[in-house]
This record gives C-alpha cells, structure tokens and sequence, in this order.
C-alpha cells in the first residue's frame, strides 16, 4: 500500500485529475485526498491517465454518437413531435467494491421485503393501521391509495415485484435512501443501454475488469414473471404496456421491449372480454397472461378509476381481481411513492423483523407528528419543505406554515438538504467533479428479491440540478459493481434446455400496422418530393440562365399543382426571379408548419417511426435518426443536403427489402409505399401530360429523371424521348418498379396475404379493386400516342388515370376500414359470446 502511495504521489501532478477541485466537506467517490485514487478505482484511472486528451474526446464523441444512432432520447415536451433532449453518458464509470455492494444488496433486499409486506397489508387485512403502525391519514388522504384495488391478491401475494431505490452517499461516507418507486420505476432500460455502450466504446477496459453482468437479472426477472402467471417458458402472452410515444421515456420502453422480446403495446391494443385481457391483433384476439406495466396507477384502468385518459384498459382492475392476469406491477403499487412513508419504515422494521433498517433513510419530519412539526417551524430556514402525500414538479410554500399546518396536518413534510457524494467527470475541458445519486433495481425471486448488480448513475454539477426533474443539465454512468473473482458469459438465451417449435409467418396488433403503412407511405411521399425539388436544384446550380433553362415551366407547374411553391399570381406558368425562385424552394425544404414541406414530411417519417420502434432494427433506426440532419442543417448547397436525405431514404429502403421478414409488418409498410408511390405517380403524370408535348421536348426527360427510371430508358431505346415509350416505361411496364404495373402487382399480392377470419368464396373489396386496377393498366393500349395529332389518346389517358386515382384512394381507405379500425375498449362484462362476435372487427 505504502509502494502505491508513493506512486501516486510522484506521478499526480502528470494525472489529468491532479488539478481536480473537490467541494468541501463532501464524500469523494474516486479519491481519499486529490491525486490519490481509492483503490477499486485505480485501474480506472490509470486506463484514463494512460490516454491521450484527444483520443479520449473521440471516445466520447462516438459514446454520443452510438447514443444518437441508438435514439437514447429523454422526450421533455408534450409535443412528442419535437426532439428530445439526448440522454448523457459519461466517460467515466461509476465502479464499486464487492463488499459495499453487499451491504447495499443485503439492505436494498431487506428495505424491498419490507414494502412488500406494507402493499399486501394496506390492500389486504389493513393490520398495519390497527397496530398504529401507519397513521390513517398516510392511507386515507393519500391520493396514491387507489380503494378499487383493495382485497385484490396479486399472484404470489407479490404485490411489489419490481421495484427502484435512489440511493446517495453521505458526508459521513454512508449510503442513505433518498426515495423509493413502486408503481412503474424508471431508468432500467437507460442502465441497460449505459451498460450496451460503455462495454463498446471501452471494451478493453471493460474485460480487463472484473465485473459483474447485467443479463442475469433480467433472466430472473423473466422467470419469476412466467411463474406468477402460470406459463410455461416458451409460452406467448407476456406484453409491455407503454403509455406510447408521448412518454418522456418512450426509449426505455422499446429498448426493454426488444430485450425481453415482449410485444410493446399501447392501451388502445388491450380489451377485456368475459374478466379476462387480450391483444387486439389483425387476426383475432390473443390472451394475454402477464403485462409489465409502464403506464402510471390512475391512468391504467379509465373504467374503475373514472379518469379521463386512453393510456389504460378499462377493465383491467376486473380482470386482476379475477385472477387472470399477473401484472408488474399491480396497480395501486403508487402508494410507495408516498414521500413521507421512509419515515415510518424503520418503526415498522423493528416490530416485524427486530432490527434496523441497514440503510436509513434521508432524515425528514412530518407535520402530521407534534415533535416535528415544532422542529419543521423553529428550522423552516435551513429545511426543504414540500408535499407528504404526493411528488410535485411545482409546490408553493405556505407564507404562513403554522396556519398551513393546523389547516392539513397530514399535508406538510420537511427534510435536510441534499448533499451528495461526488464522483469524477471527464470533458474536452479536463477532469471535475459532479454530485452523483445511484438508482439501483430489484425484482422478486424465488428466495425473495434479487437486486440488479450495476444500474444507474446520475450525476449533475450541483445539487439543485441533481435533484430537479432536467435530464438536459445532468450526466448519467455506468456502475460497475466489481467481482472478487471472475465472472463467466452470460446471455438470456442461455437458459432455454429444448428446442422452441418452429415457427412462421406473424401477426401484430391494428394499430402497429397502421403505424407502419403510414411510415411506409411517409417514406415514399418524401422521397418522390425530394426528387422534385432537387431536380429543380440540379438545373440552378448549372450556367445556363433560369429563363433560358427549357424544361423550368414544366417542373415549376409541377411544384405549383401540388402547392409545393405558391402559384403565379397571374394564374400562368411564368418564371418568377432567381432570387424569389431561391427563396420559394428553401420554404418548400425547410418551412416546418407547411405540410406539403420537405422538413415537414421528413418529421411525418420520424414520427410513424417512432410509434413502431420496437419493430425496426437498430440499423433501421440509425437511419432514421440521421433523418433529423435536414432539419438542423441548412446546407450551404441544398443539393448536398438533398443528396445525403435520399441516400438515408435509400438506405432504409434497402434494410427494409434485405432484412425484414416477409410478414405481415413487411406487408403492410410496403403496402403504404406502393399505395403512395401510385397515387403520386399518378398525379404526376396526369399533371404533366398537357405539358409534355407544348412545353419542350427535355420536359420528358425530367419526368422520367423524377420518377427515377431515366436510365432504364436510355438503356432501351437509345433514342430521343418520345411520349409513347415514356408512359409506357413509367405505366405498363411490370419490370419497372417505379410503374403503375408494377404497384398494383404488389398490392394484388399483399392483399392475398392478409388474415382471413374465414375461408371465403368471394373477393373483399379490396381484393377486388387491387385486381381491377392491375387489369386495367395491363389492357392500357398506348400504341399510336405521339406528341402533335393524340389529342383524343391524352384525354382519354387523362381521364383513364383520374379514375386510378379514385380507385387508389378507395383502395386505401377499403384496406383501413377492415384491418385498422380499432376494436372500442369494453367494460369486463362483456359475455364470452361477444369475443367470437368482435375477433376480426379490426
């Protein structure tokens, strides 16, 4: 020890940390004194010292990065349209020693056993009220007691089967708990993805080290969830309910989703039928035995709570009661929330277990009790006084407390000022120190909690920022809880002993394959606009005049017909001036509250993504992540801009066609992408047809430089452009992807592939449509159209696509009604029978 001392000390003026300022009187994480390391954090900060200033900034450039691409967002606006605020990761771990992480399990176990018991009691026998255990008002004027969830017994009398703590460390170097979540606990999928990224960026660091893994838990949690409910393991029928993209925390949702590989689903995809819960899916109704809840306690249940929200199942209390359903966790589990509830947690250890909890609480008094309420006056200057019932984000203090008090007694608490331990910090401007608070998690096991070994840091540069509800001003790390010997691979798919059955084809709920046509349709709409729009960009950039430029009239007419630049005042085709011109088409890129806009489409793409998140691959999500470039740069050259979008477009395009399954996800957003396609190529071409002709002979060009077929073309005929082989290429032609023919191939196809609830003789309308419009199109004759002596040909074609463009449109709306209506959440007493009735009303 004394050799390593000496060490240090030679060596700390040549640390990065050596000049590190520490605050006074806190519990530093990292340094007995400045410049000398704690002896668990040493091998950290030697792998740090040893780094070069600049290797490490590009180490946190791409630790930011890979949390962009991943779409690691805290959502701080109501507004889910808006972008959310990255979530932070720091350079630098968080490690701690085996023996504090077993006193923290041991206490963090005891403290879980101990709600546990409280939650079955106060919705059960209530003997903790008659004993004087609980004072009546912490369960009778608390809003998070919910009485329609009283005398319901969760499966395993497991009322608290997931469960958080945010834990700090004192002055006196001791852990203390800050506050305890039951209802739905927050920030697990954020330590997991801490853990995904940190392992990468510092892999060599991170396997030279022994620590402990993270799969485990959830391995436990998996279990311990199927058990309760009485599955087997393979056995379908656990979902994860989220109150959507709304969330602040939508992230979280759709990673744990994709981890645990439970459908993320939203209220509007549950009903209850006949006391029990199932999924609303294309082809009929799925039970559903076990949902781990996100959704907050009065939002989960509209019907029995009488709130006003969509987030919940009305019903579901029915069904908990019922005992058909396990839940994670059940409602009502809110009621730990409480502020003021640490305060009596020790008393009721002592009487139950004869011991103290190992980890005491931060220190708080209530006005509820005549000995605080007098300290909480004489001292209201140097405590933080707030709600004893409920968390705010806003609390007006009382001018006058003591009237205050004697009005609601039960209403007031009081607690000591927050002042963490500190932990270090690294950024471009060197080494810091930040106040840190540890959220840790539990889930209930065979032998009774099981306590994850790592979780969540987060850290801010003071305590006010800390303790307020701003992701945007705090860091957040990876705790690494260190292993006394080696810790062996793990992987959640290490568990399975036989072989799954084989299993083919999919299903999913309505309102995903909504989400997903429309992305599809999204897709297509901004990448067909941006083609136009760069088409015009193209023809600027050159040296020919803009009034000299042959083909401008008719790509003008064309922005103009679908409202993308304003129309002439005049009514006519002119050419306004170069500088106008400019000015029209960065309002057609970038106008955000325009919806015929670039950047607006592109925000339509990124927000029917994020609805089905849980269904894209990371890949496909970096992709569309990359999307938000448009709207934060505004190129110097739009071409470059518009360039690097349709490559993105592409790129998810191509991931879509290589890596997505041939189920009915696929189907249905490429259902969205061929319906659009049709319907803007139709437009496209009944728009330009009376144009082709008059205008210059280069407008055919253009169109087919739009409709992205220009090279096929030239490939075939070699020739100058002529109407015939032109609307041929881009009508008929079924090898073309860009053709009508080709659309209503596809569409054909997919509808042939929907679920059917029963086996029909008869075409849908849809069935019957698709194959109408691709008879049509096959029996188009476009022999003998010439520019000069057609004219009865193109009005007829006029009027031979104004009649596709009703029937897409029909078709669409066809394909809505009988597979994306939803299915209206009913009470539970709905009777078996209905469930046959209403399985295929999707």
């Amino acid at each position: 020890m004394k050799r390593e001392r000496q060490i240090y000390a030679v060596t700390k003026e040549e640390s990065m940390f050596s000049s590190m300022k520490f605050p006074a009187g806190a519990y530093s994480e990292g340094f007995i004194e400045p410049g000398l390391p704690r002896d668990h954090w040493k091998s950290v900060i030697d792998a740090l010292d040893s780094t070069r200033p600049d290797i490490l900034s590009k180490r946190q450039a791409r630790i930011k990065k890979m949390r962009h691409e991943d779409g690691a967002t805290y959502n701080l606006f109501d507004n889910s349209g808006k972008q959310g605020t990255p979530w932070a990761l720091g350079t630098i771990p968080l490690p701690i020693t085996s023996a504090e992480w077993d006193l923290l399990e041991t206490g963090i176990i005891q403290r879980a056993s101990l709600l546990n018991r409280i939650l079955n009691d106060i919705y059960g026998p209530q003997e903790f009220l008659k004993n004087g255990y609980l004072p009546p008002e912490l369960v009778f004027a608390n809003p998070s007691f919910l009485r329609p969830c009283h005398g319901i017994e969760p499966a395993g009398s497991r009322f608290l089967s997931f469960y958080a703590v945010d834990i700090y460390r004192g002055t006196d170097g001791k852990f203390r708990v800050l506050r305890d979540y039951g209802a739905n606990p927050a920030g697990l999928g954020y330590a997991l993805e801490n853990r995904i990224v940190m392992s990468r960026a510092f892999s060599e660091l991170y396997h030279k080290t022994m620590i402990q893994r993270l799969a485990p838990f959830f391995q436990t949690f998996h279990r311990n969830l199927i058990k309760n409910a009485s599955m087997a393991e393979e056995e379908e029928g656990i979902v994860l309910l989220s109150p959507g993209p709304d969330s602040p925390i939508y992230f979280e949702h759709a990673l744990l989703s994709r981890y645990l590989g439970y459908p993320l689903v939203e209220g509007q995809d549950l009903t209850v039928r006949n006391g029990r819960l199932f999924l609303k899916k294309l082809a009929g109704l799925e039970p559903v035995k076990a949902v781990f809840r996100h959704v907050d306690d009065l939002s989960s249940d509209p019907f029995a709570l009488r709130q006003q929200t969509s987030k919940g199942v009305a019903g579901i209390i029915q069904v908990l009661r019922e005992k058909n359903l396990n839940m994670v966790n059940p409602i009502g589990s809110g009621f730990l929330d409480t502020p003021i509830l640490p305060l009596f947690l020790n008393n009721i250890c002592r009487e139950l277990n004869g011991e103290d909890l190992l980890i005491q609480n931060h220190q708080t008094w209530w006005s509820g009790k005549e000995e605080d309420k007098k300290y909480i006056l004489e001292n209201s200057g140097s405590l933080i006084i707030g709600q004893a019932m409920k968390r705010s984000k806003t609390f007006n203090l009382p001018k006058k407390l003591n009237d205050a008090f004697d009005a609601s007694p039960y209403a007031y608490m009081a607690s000591e000022p927050l002042y963490p331990s500190t932990v270090p910090v690294w950024n471009s401007e060197g080494a810091g120190s930040h106040y840190a608070i540890m959220r840790i998690f539990a889930c209930a096991s065979d032998e009774g909690f099981s306590v994850m070994p790592g979780g969540l840091a987060i850290t801010a540069p003071d305590i006010a920022s800390l303790t307020c509800d701003c992701p945007d001003l705090q860091q957040s790390k990876d705790i690494w809880v260190l292993s006394d010997k080696p810790v062996g691979e793990f992987s959640l798919l290490s568990g399975l002993s036989t072989a799954a059955d084989f299993k083919r084809g999919s299903d999913l709920p309505s309102r995903v394959a909504d989400n997903l046509l429309w992305l599809g349709r999204y897709l297509e709409r901004a990448e067909d606009l941006i083609r136009l729009v760069r088409a015009v960009f193209k023809r600027l950039s050159g040296e020919t005049p803009i009034y000299n430029i042959p083909e401008m009239p008719f790509l003008l007419n064309l922005l103009r017909a679908e409202n993308r630049i304003p129309s002439d005042v005049n009514g006519e085709n002119r050419i306004p001036s170069y500088g106008d011109l400019i000015s029209q088409l960065n309002d057609a890129l970038y106008l955000k509250n325009k919806p015929e806009s670039v950047v607006f489409v592109l925000n339509q793409v990124k927000e029917s993504a994020r609805n089905v998140r849980d269904r894209l691959s990371l890949d496909s999500w970096r992709v569309i992540n990359r999307l938000e470039d448009f709207s934060n740069i505004q190129a110097y050259d739009p071409l470059e801009i518009l360039d690097d979008t349709l490559f993105n477009l592409s790129a998810f395009s191509g991931l879509a066609m290589e890596s997505m399954t041939r189920g009915l996800g696929w189907r249905f957003m490429d259902m969205g992408r061929r319906v659009e396609r049709a319907i803007n190529q139709t437009a496209l071409l009944r728009i330009a047809l009376p144009d082709v002709c008059t205008e210059s002979q280069s407008a055919l060009e253009s169109l087919l430089e739009i409709a992205d077929s220009i090279m096929t073309y030239r490939a075939r005929y070699r020739t100058v452009f002529q109407i015939a082989p032109v609307l041929d290429l881009l009508l008929g032609d079924e090898s073309n992807p860009r053709s009508l023919a080709f659309q209503f191939s596809q569409l054909a196809d997919h509808v042939d592939h929907l679920p059917r609830y029963t086996d029909r003789r008869y075409s849908s309308p849809e069935e019957r449509l698709a194959l109408e419009m691709l008879t049509d199109i096959r029996l188009l004759d476009l022999i003998g159209m010439r520019c000069g002596n057609s004219t009865d040909l193109r009005k007829s074609l006029s009027e031979f696509l104004d009649k596709i463009e009703t029937r897409i449109i029909d078709f669409s709306q066809h394909i809505s009604a009988h597979y994306l209506s939803r299915v209206t959440s009913t009470s539970h007493f709905s009777s078996a029978e209905d469930i046959a009735g209403e399985a295929f009303e999707l």
